[in-house]
């Protein structure tokens, strides 16, 4: 299971993290409704780092690491619940799609045993 734990967390991250990216890049080239793109990707940045930090604990069975990747991904399924609930069919399956993975990390890691 630390295998899926790892491999979660880094698809996680890499998403995150592009999202933020694609979010700087349509701000750029494009009128956005969003407010300020490079503040968003910061957070979005800043999410990610903290994402893979945690994922490379775990990697080193590092007990620091358990609980904010549990954390992490309970922000990750509540934004799956945010993006279901958007009116737009995109947004409900995208928001499956990121509340799948919460939950399957969040799982993963639960049956991950703490390595002594």
């Amino acid at each position: 299971m630390r295998k899926s734990v790892l491999a979660i967390g880094a698809i996680q991250s890499s998403a995150i993290f592009l999202y933020g990216l694609s979010i700087v890049v349509s701000g750029t080239l494009g009128n956005s409704d969003a407010g300020s793109p490079l503040v968003q990707f910061l957070i979005y940045g800043f999410f990610a780092l903290s994402l893979a930090a945690t994922t490379w604990g775990i990697s080193k069975n590092q007990d620091w690491a358990r609980t904010p990747f549990y954390i992490l991904q309970v922000f990750i399924i509540i934004s799956g619940y945010t993006l279901i609930s958007g009116t737009e069919t995109g947004y409900k399956v995208s928001g499956v799609i990121v509340g799948a993975f919460g939950i399957a990390g969040f799982i993963a890691l639960f049956r991950t045993p703490v390595q002594r």
